[in-house]
């Protein structure tokens, strides 16, 4: 694991960060949520590495109840399903719960 609970704080700086790196809070929303949206800040969400680890977890974490959420992120996982259940198909990136921007 790579990282896991956040501080709204810490995922501020790292919203922000992103902002000034992609130009916008809608470019930035695809790669960090801000605070109020983010997974990491509700304790739901784990972020993993290196690649083998990924790959692992993308295979045998439905036994778990861990799924990969999004296809532009394979290194974030968060509890979409029952342990042993299916989980649900990729969502291509995130978007912060009031839509893009």
């Amino acid at each position: 694991m790579t990282s896991g609970w956040r501080s709204a704080r810490h995922q501020r700086r790292l919203f922000d960060r992103a902002v000034a790196q992609y130009g916008s809070r809608e470019a930035a929303s695809r790669w960090v949520l801000p605070p109020d949206d983010s997974a990491h800040v509700r304790g739901q969400a784990v972020d993993v590495g290196p690649a083998e680890g990924m790959a692992w977890l993308e295979e045998r974490g439905a036994a778990y109840g861990l799924c990969r959420r999004y296809a532009n992120e394979p290194w974030h996982f968060e509890p979409l399903t029952e342990p042993g259940g299916t989980c649900p198909a990729l969502e291509p990136y995130s978007v912060p719960s009031g839509g893009p921007g």
